[in-house]
């Protein structure tokens, strides 16, 4: 009875297009050891692209993209985070309307660590949907792609991997 509530709970959610279903931290750790597990290396050396998510080991370079608030479904407020709001590139305006870039590649304040610190980000000149073409072109550069899809958008996402 408990698999026939949650399908229809998500039936409900892909009828009403309701993509802010969430990755339990504890899902992802469980996740990520096992491909750790299996080839402490497979992450070495890689681009690894976050095309639905925002950013918050060794790897090459990490790029994350998200899409603008103004442009998600549903009655949602927005409250930009204290990172984009104490930067200097930060832009209201912008800020709702457009999607955002993060990339985390190097020691950019050289203290040592590669940490939030050394995040650089700017907005996109779309809305950051995946589909776009600047999104694609991130795409293009990835090794690995890692992310929590929209739901009502999943086969689609699907093929976008593919192309």
């Amino acid at each position: 009875m408990n698999s026939v509530l949650k399908n229809t709970n998500l039936s409900k959610a892909r009828s009403a297009k309701n993509d802010e279903f969430y990755t339990q931290y504890v899902d992802i750790e469980k996740e990520m050891n096992a491909y750790l597990e299996f080839d402490s290396n497979v992450f070495r050396d890689k681009v690894v692209l976050l095309p639905c998510d925002d950013p918050e080991w060794s790897l090459k370079k990490l790029i994350s993209t998200s899409y603008a608030p103004k442009n998600k479904q549903g009655d949602q407020s927005y409250q930009p985070s204290l990172f984009e709001e104490k930067s200097p590139q930060f832009d209201s305006d912008k800020s709702t309307a457009c999607g955002k870039f993060f990339e985390l590649e190097s020691d950019i304040t050289k203290d040592g660590v590669v940490d939030i610190n050394d995040i650089h980000w700017q907005y996109l000149k779309g809305d950051g949907d995946f589909r776009s073409d600047e999104v694609k072109a991130l795409r293009d550069q990835a090794d690995i792609i890692v992310t929590n899809p929209p739901f009502s958008l999943f086969r689609d996402f699907i093929a976008w991997i593919m192309e």
